[in-house]
């Protein structure tokens, strides 16, 4: 797995307070180690049948299907934006409902290693935590690999092993027990239904066909060689850090859903980043330099700058915060995201830019910030109001409804 880490507010330090979790400070890692250090076990997970669907929220907006075809279900909590599911390991050594220990963790499209942070029972008063089986280091400090003799997420995983991390200061809605990240979410398809706050995966030979998805009102979004079931297909690094310094070779990108979009009639990459909670300022994307250098290019006042709502980010170096600077996109440009042929799927016209610059202390976290293309990653709001996300690394595609 690559080290992953969260970023959030320091929230003394910023005049506007966004929460922020994304892979943008993940370091790159080569695909073929990612592969071999992932436990077999773990991406071979069982099925469940189907539980018995929720009633759906409070009128609103026009409600979306979810076809049939996306398989079995789990409760997926929403809160602050973000989405949770409770996942059941050991406790007290023992696998099992008898011994069973629940945390809450964050259903993260945008991280590619799993986590688990072990003092999050003991802050919810939630009894005894998890017990590991090993561990690489201090199970009760973050950075150590350890190993979980059962893990009960649509079935159980068996062992499996998961970083630990902290989020005990993380300014979020809901205790945080860890994050479920792409190590299991690319392994079949998984659907998110924020309105009914249902979380489905199917098996991959039952899962939806192309025409089954478009008739519900789905369109595709293309993932190719940046989100996939079989890491070989990860495109290289070099692909999107052009650059003779960065250290690229043998290095792919991260497994994370990455699909074409147009801000304001500028194509860039964008990552799909769930964990990115942006309850405090809604429609929030993180550009790089490449493309904000890119849209003022093409329009230089369709940005207008919004420093009350500057941020600092915390970083993959300790003590660090980085500055985010914002900017509102103006009136009349949108956000679009671009299924395949070129069509718009989905149309967004409000948005706050945030701008990560390039800088040589974040160097060595990677993420967006680093690359030469063009790039962003979007804000979990987007998903929330389009109420229903597909993501299908088999075929390395993401179903959104038009709108």
């Amino acid at each position: 797995m690559r080290r992953t880490s969260l970023a959030c507010l320091a929230a003394s330090l910023c005049t506007a307070c966004l929460a922020l979790a994304s892979c943008s400070d993940d370091a790159p890692g080569a695909g073929a180690a990612d592969a071999g250090d992932e436990p077999t076990a773990q991406r071979r997970p069982p099925l469940e049948p189907e539980p018995e669907s929720d009633a759906g929220l409070e009128a609103g907006p026009p409600p979306v299907i979810v076809p049939s075809c996306v398989g079995s279900s789990m409760p997926l909590a929403v809160a602050g934006r973000r989405a949770y599911v409770d996942v059941k390991l050991p406790a007290d050594g023992d696998a099992g409902d008898a011994g069973a220990s629940v945390g809450s963790f964050v259903v993260d499209f945008g991280t590619t290693g799993s986590t688990i942070d072990l003092g999050a029972w003991d802050d919810a008063g939630a009894g005894p935590p998890p017990h590991p089986s090993s561990c690489s280091g201090d199970a009760s400090a973050p950075g150590a690999f350890c190993q979980f003799a059962s893990f009960d997420f649509f079935g159980d995983w068996g062992t499996v092993t998961l970083r630990t991390d902290s989020y005990a200061t993380l300014f979020a809605a809901k205790r945080q027990a860890g994050i479920i990240a792409t190590d299991f979410l690319s392994v079949r398809p998984f659907t998110l239904d924020y309105r009914n706050q249902r979380l489905f995966t199917s098996d991959s030979k039952t899962f939806c066909t192309q025409a089954q998805l478009l008739a519900a009102g789905f369109r595709p979004l293309p993932a190719d060689g940046f989100y996939a079931s079989d890491l070989s297909k990860l495109r290289p690094l070099s692909d999107v850090l052009d650059d003779p310094d960065g250290g690229t070779a043998g290095f792919t990108v991260p497994n994370v859903p990455t699909v074409p979009v147009a801000i304001a009639g500028v194509d860039a990459l964008a990552q799909l980043d769930t964990g990115y909670e942006d309850r405090l300022v809604p429609h929030s994307i993180n550009i790089n330099d490449a493309l904000y250098a890119k849209i003022t290019a093409k329009d230089p006042t369709i940005l207008d700058r919004d420093t009350a709502r500057d941020v600092f980010a915390t970083t993959c170096v300790p003590g660090y915060s980085e500055p985010l600077r914002a900017y509102r996109l103006k009136a009349g440009a949108t956000i679009d995201f671009v299924a395949e042929g070129g069509t718009v799927a989905r149309s967004e016209s409000t948005a706050e830019i945030y701008v990560k610059s390039r800088s040589d202390q974040t160097r060595p976290c990677g993420g967006i910030s680093t690359w030469t293309a063009p790039a962003a990653q979007i804000g979990s709001s987007f998903y929330e109001d389009a109420q229903v996300i597909v993501f299908d690394p088999i075929g390395s595609r993401v179903w959104v409804p038009k709108n």
